[in-house]
């Protein structure tokens, strides 16, 4: 298929237009009965079409499925300490209580697909013990997320209920086992499945309908990011699909309406995910999942083919692709990512959209991975593997993405990412997952990633607490942008840009804004304006730092981070991404000296995406100056080796 060279100009409001209120208005409690009218039929044939659908599964995949099952079926299940669980508040350790938590619960998914596979009874005793594991664990709630209760962190309260991430992902799981294995599990011991549905009523859906103080739920003043969309998704399914109380289950479902609009109504007209790409898998991406659950569940009578913001969500992940699992990755959004080509698939098929469905088509094109490790996951891929494998596995890109919710830019001077691709973010430092990283920037040449943003570590106790911007990756220092008299930029909405000018209608490649609103007042600065001018025919990018400041303290540095050693040769930096293909860095001003600083990392996370080390390219003024212009010219160049 020949790749389109696209424009995407988004010039839309900047926010959400207030309450548009876009599932309330298309469920209520008048259209419900008829929305759902079929809804016990949707409940009992979702075994059998579940079945089916892992049945069409290629063969390699379903003997991957039955070998994973059968390791399942002699694991030795992981007891889950209380010490464990408390390390979490002893010394900010929660990696080790979810490692066990995990395996549980990868381990009972292995065995139930494999079961829904075989259906000859192999590994229902091994589920039986999965699931009586489960549903005996004091909590399903992380460590790191029951910091909330009134007791605060430390072991759960069992008078205080809460739901989190956690709770919400494995009572869909168990939903979907509670409908896929009924005969089967019924006719081992009938009271697994009363266990199973009492768990889920006390733990779940009866403090879902009684509470509205969970601070996802969007009910209180404050942002609204992607908790909201994931839980609520996984209660509406837990709803569906095992609920009998009509009365009880349209509660739930206008409630998961009133609350899931909340998120819709935060997010930008434009279609823009704040916490960036890897964030959208559970925003967006669980969006899509929610729209698709309600357009089966009511026969296809729920339609949102017409909301064009909800569109525009959906093509977000595409827009911020830059070539095979590399993305765009502002705030702790991660460098390489997976999304699910089922929930890009999703967006596709509501809304008719060719580009998505081939990008989703692309996506399973390069791994062709099926993790039988989470039921809901394997069952959405199911479900969509036949429309994913007919679609062209290719990626129109778009040549110019602008987003003005978060003042991104992404310009790309040839399709497909060969040549340089550019990608500058302003907006402010208050957003959700949010780094100091206001006026910032990546640069990709031919794909690979030359000027980088590093990326969020493994999480730990600091990082989302009020110590966040002690860890070194969060700063602005470790961003490519500059430290204005020894100071760095400060976390908080009005730690802004200002003075922003993104690209006109007319195609014109220049960006600009004033980052020194970034800042705060013991930096002494009036303003830094930073411009951009790409020039995609040149291969080259320009950018002008001009400032002004009310006194000079420290001389002021710019920086530039990369994975890639660079080389200095004077006055000139320049990385070798490639054999022979260097990414040039030069400064007009004699008053500038570039410096080079090796960074070693330590983390499992920053290991995996730029390996052992990276670098800090400073440019760093000789005689400091209250007022002062530097140019810089970035391109592609051919350089021989040792030259």
């Amino acid at each position: 298929m020949k790749h389109l060279a696209l424009v995407i100009l988004l010039f839309l409001p900047s926010f959400g237009i207030g309450q548009q209120q876009i599932l309330q208005r298309k469920i209520t409690d008048a259209s419900y009965t008829d929305l759902f009218s079929k809804l016990k039929t949707w409940q009992n044939t979702r075994a059998s079409l579940w079945r089916q659908q892992l049945r069409d599964l290629p063969v390699e995949v379903k003997d991957k499925i039955i070998r994973d099952a059968d390791t399942a079926n002699v694991f030795t299940w992981p007891s889950l300490l209380a010490s464990k669980y408390l390390e979490y508040k002893r010394n900010g350790n929660r990696t080790n209580y979810e490692s066990d938590i995990n395996l549980r619960r990868a381990k009972l998914s292995q065995l139930v697909a494999g079961e829904m596979l075989r259906q000859d009874g192999t590994y229902i005793p091994q589920i039986a013990n999965g699931l009586w594991l489960i549903l005996e664990e004091s909590t399903w709630v992380s460590p790191a997320h029951i910091v909330v209760q009134q007791a605060g962190a430390g072991l759960v309260d069992p008078y205080d209920s809460y739901i989190d991430l956690g709770a919400g992902r494995v009572a869909a799981d168990l939903a979907a086992i509670y409908r896929a294995l009924a005969t089967e599990l019924d006719a081992y011991s009938p009271q697994l499945r009363r266990k199973l549905k009492y768990e889920l009523d006390k733990r779940i859906l009866e403090p879902y309908l009684l509470r509205k103080d969970f601070w996802w739920m969007g009910y209180g003043k404050g942002f609204v990011n992607n908790w909201n969309i994931w839980i609520n998704n996984n209660v509406l399914r837990t709803a569906l699909l095992v609920m009998d109380d009509p009365e009880k289950q349209k509660q739930i479902v206008l409630k998961v309406m009133e609350s899931s609009d909340k998120f819709i109504d935060y997010y930008p007209e434009d279609g823009a995910c704040e916490e960036g790409p890897s964030y959208w898998i559970h925003a967006g991406g669980e969006l899509g999942t929610m729209l698709q659950l309600l357009k089966e569940a009511s026969a296809d009578k729920f339609d949102v083919s017409q909301e064009t913001k909800i569109h525009r969500m959906g093509q977000y992940i595409l827009r911020m692709h830059i070539d095979g699992n590399r993305f765009v990755n502002f705030a702790d959004a991660l460098a390489i990512e997976y999304p699910t080509p089922s929930k890009v698939a999703i967006y596709g098929d509501i809304f008719k959209d060719q580009d998505l469905r081939n990008f989703a088509a692309y996506l399973w094109n390069r791994h062709k991975s099926t993790n039988s490790s989470n039921v809901q996951d394997l069952l959405l891929l199911a479900a969509s593997y036949k429309d994913i494998t007919k679609a062209a596995p290719v990626v129109n890109h778009a040549l110019e993405v602008v987003y003005p919710s978060l003042q991104l830019v992404k310009w790309q001077s040839e399709s497909m990412g060969k040549g340089l691709t550019f990608v500058g973010i302003g907006g402010h430092n208050g957003v959700s997952h949010n780094h100091n990283d206001v006026g910032s920037f990546m640069l990709f040449a031919d794909n690979i990633p030359v000027l980088i943003d590093i990326g969020v570590g493994t999480y730990n106790s600091k990082t989302f607490s009020s110590k966040r911007y002690e860890i070194w990756n969060m700063q602005s220092q470790w961003h490519s942008l500059p430290t204005i008299n020894g100071v760095m930029q400060q976390d908080g909405a009005k730690f802004r840009a200002t003075a922003v000018k993104l690209p006109s209608r007319d195609f014109n490649h220049s960006f600009s804004l004033d980052i020194g609103t970034a800042y705060p007042a013991e930096a002494a600065v009036s303003s830094w304006t930073r411009s951009f001018q790409f020039a995609p025919a040149k291969q080259e990018l320009e950018m002008q730092e001009k400032y002004s400041l009310t006194k000079t303290i420290s001389p002021q540095q710019i920086h530039y981070i990369t994975s890639i050693r660079p080389v200095l040769d004077g006055s000139d930096v320049y990385i070798e991404y490639d054999t022979g293909k260097c990414v040039l860095i030069q400064s007009n001003s004699k008053n500038l000296v570039p410096t080079i600083e090796e960074q070693m990392l330590t983390d499992a996370r920053h290991q995996k995406v730029w390996g052992e080390k990276i670098y800090r390219i400073h440019f760093t003024e000789k005689k400091m100056n209250r007022e002062a212009t530097y140019n810089f010219k970035i391109k592609r160049v051919e350089r021989s080796a040792g030259k």
